[in-house]
């Protein structure tokens, strides 16, 4: 894994989560920033993870997909656009379509 981790944020949240700890349940504040500071670093990986992922997921998605994929993206650019060919030209075609 290639991710860089921003260390500041994760020391002050785990700084702020060991104090909180302390003041709500109680015991050594040490025991609890080793604790908080070993989740926070967990998410963090986890947060990377899902980035990476992500960005995988979003490239191998866009593969094989044609680029024109709706009506009026498809038509040729000669003329009139799309839709005010199928809609004000072709009255029929809007009857029929609210026919059906």
């Amino acid at each position: 894994m290639s991710a860089k981790f921003d260390r500041s944020r994760i020391m002050k949240e785990a700084h702020f989560m060991a104090r909180w700890r302390v003041n709500t349940v109680g015991g050594s504040y040490r025991a609890w920033f080793a604790k908080t500071l070993a989740a926070e670093w967990r998410k963090a990986k986890e947060r990377a993870e899902r980035r990476e992922w992500n960005a995988a997921s979003r490239v191998e998605s866009n593969l094989g997909l044609p680029l024109r994929s709706c009506l009026p993206d498809a038509a040729p650019r000669s003329g009139a656009s799309p839709a005010s060919r199928l809609f004000t030209r072709h009255s029929g075609r809007i009857a029929g379509s609210l026919a059906a």
